[in-house]
C-alpha cells in the first residue's frame, strides 16, 4: 500500500533554496530516519511534510491523495510534527491533550497517555510552566492522541534522562505507527528506525558513496 510520496520537494527561504528538489517514499508504517548534519535541513524538511513552510514547492501525497485533496485539517491529522521545542496551548498538561483530540472529534483517555509517559502527576498543572522534558512528552501524548498515520518527531527525547529517553522509546515501539525520526542520537535512530535517508546541504544523497539513495 502507497504512503508517503515526496516529490521534488524545495523551500526557500529569505530568498536561498533551503531544500533542493527532494524525492523519497516512506510506505505505511515505516519506521525512517532522517540523518545529516547540523544545518542539513531536517527540521525544515519535517515542517515542510505538514505544510509549515508556505513557500515551498513539489508534490506530497499520502496514499494517493495530495495534501491538496485532503486539505490542511486533514492532512495534518495524518502526518503529526513532534518538534524538539513544542508549543503549548493555554490551560493544563491534560487539556491540550484533550484540546488536539476534540480538535479533530476524537475521544481519548488522556491520563493514561500521560501516565504511559510518566506525567501521571502533570495533568493539572499549567503546560506553559512545565520542564523542557515534560513539554516534549505532553507533544507526544498530544500526538498520540489524535491517532495519526504517521509522526515527524524531530528530537523527541533531547531534554529526557536516560530513564524517559527508554520509556519513550518503548511507548513508540508499541504504537501502530509509522515515523520519520530526527535524533542527534545515531544509536537511537539504530533502535527505532529500519531504514535512513541522509541530507546534506539541502540534498537528499545516498547513505553510502555510490549507493542507492
Amino acid at each position: 500500500m502507497e504512503g508517503l510520496r515526496v516529490e521534488n520537494l524545495s523551500v526557500r527561504k529569505g530568498g536561498f533554496e533551503i531544500l533542493h528538489q527532494v524525492s523519497f517514499e516512506v510506505a505505511p508504517g515505516e519506521r525512517v530516519g532522517l540523518v545529516g548534519d547540523s544545518g542539513a535541513g531536517k527540521t525544515t524538511l519535517l515542517r515542510a511534510l505538514v505544510a509549515l513552510d508556505p513557500d515551498f514547492s513539489g508534490s506530497l501525497t499520502w496514499q494517493g491523495n495530495s495534501l491538496r485533496d485532503l486539505g490542511p485539517r486533514t492532512w495534518r491529522r495524518t502526518l503529526v510534527l513532534v518538534g524538539q521545542r513544542p508549543a503549548m496551548f493555554g490551560g493544563s498538561a491534560a487539556e491540550n491533550v484533550l484540546a488536539a483530540a476534540r480538535h479533530h472529534g476524537l475521544e481519548v483517555d488522556e491520563q493514561a497517555l500521560l501516565r504511559d509517559l510518566d506525567l501521571a502527576g502533570v495533568g493539572d498543572r499549567e503546560a506553559q510552566a512545565l520542564s523542557e522534558g515534560e513539554r516534549q512528552r505532553v507533544a507526544l501524548a498530544r500526538a498520540l492522541a489524535i491517532r495519526p498515520a504517521m509522526l515527524l518527531l524531530d528530537e523527541p527525547t533531547s531534554a529526557l534522562d536516560e530513564t524517559r529517553v527508554r520509556l519513550v522509546e518503548d511507548l513508540l515501539t508499541r504504537t501502530p505507527v509509522g515515523w520519520i525520526l530526527v535524533s542527534h542520537d545515531p544509536a537511537q535512530v539504530e533502535r527505532l528506525t529500519e531504514r535512513q535517508i541522509r541530507l546534506e546541504g539541502g540534498h537528499l544523497v545516498p547513505l553510502n558513496p555510490g549507493g542507492p539513495a
